[in-house]
């Protein structure tokens, strides 16, 4: 039988390539491709920062993340408040925070399925930072859970660890919580190690079960398959316009477009895309972009 998820949009199926877009100025091409999403993508993640700065709707059910990673950025800090984590950003104009409460308030208005707040832990950080760190993302997931209104909203648990037994433990934390699903991070900077982000997966799923299992950044179409054949349902990632961007497609990863025009990013960004989620190209996107291009 196959395996979904309801949302207040529509039905996502698994397994679901993700693609992440933004909303705002600073990354054009996002408004280029969103437009196509549609034909390639049954849902699209946004980040909590970018989600506040979007204008228009979007048809595909939107992903809402809890722009947890910025806690690793240098002006920002992790502190506990009340027994939850919140993440402090110093700007030139002050202090902006990420807290439980305003995070779900917000997606409850704007998403069809949200994480929890959590806090990435790099590999090069100290054990008792990265105990504190996974502390905290449980917390504010059991907070999240018992805090919530929105029914049809589904809810999932962020699962953030170290090391193979640490990442399991955090996934047992949540097993007898009402989630609708279990996101896992951290693994784009070990994702070099297969066998780690294989057994991570896989043991993750033996814990949990049925509930849905997301995986936060993994692009690589070969990577992607690796975690859904782990048990994993869906996965996000930016990489598909990244490399775009860089005037390259998947598949053809030695040659570069030098400054490609904004027509020849849109068709790589698309290219890259439909070759994750292994859909077809619109028809406005040229079938013979590989010949006429590369």
């Amino acid at each position: 039988m196959a395996r979904s998820i309801n949302t207040r949009k529509g039905e996502i199926r698994f397994p679901a390539y993700v693609p992440v877009t933004t909303f705002g100025k600073k990354y054009p091409l996002d408004e280029l491709v969103r437009p196509y999403l549609t034909r390639l993508a049954s849902a699209v993640m946004v980040s909590y920062h970018y989600a506040k700065q979007q204008k228009s709707a979007i048809r595909l059910p939107m992903m809402i993340d809890s722009g947890g990673f910025a806690s690793l950025f240098e002006n920002a800090r992790v502190v506990e408040v009340n027994g939850l984590g919140i993440i402090e950003i110093k700007t030139d104009t002050g202090i902006e925070t990420i807290t439980p409460s305003e995070l779900l308030e917000f997606q409850e208005q704007n998403a069809e399925i949200a994480f929890t707040l959590d806090f990435p832990i790099p590999p090069s950080l100290d054990l008792e930072r990265a105990k504190e760190r996974q502390r905290l993302t449980i917390e504010n997931a059991y907070w999240a859970i018992e805090n919530r209104r929105r029914r049809d909203m589904p809810l999932y648990a962020c699962i953030q660890g170290w090391d193979l037994e640490s990442f399991l433990a955090c996934a047992r934390s949540f097993v007898d919580c009402k989630f609708d699903g279990v996101a896992i991070g951290g693994l784009v900077p070990r994702a070099k190690d297969r066998d780690f982000l294989r057994s991570v997966v896989r043991q993750t799923r033996e814990i949990v079960g049925e509930t849905p299992i997301h995986v936060f950044g993994i692009g690589k179409p070969e990577l992607a398959d690796l975690v859904f054949r782990a048990g994993a349902d869906s996965v996000d990632s930016s990489s598909y316009l990244k490399l775009a961007a860089d005037g390259k497609l998947w598949g053809a990863d030695t040659v570069t477009i030098t400054n490609p025009t904004p027509t020849q990013l849109l068709h790589l960004a698309l290219c890259n895309l439909a070759n994750a989620t292994r859909g077809s190209l619109p028809l406005s996107v040229s079938p013979h972009l590989r010949r006429n291009y590369f």
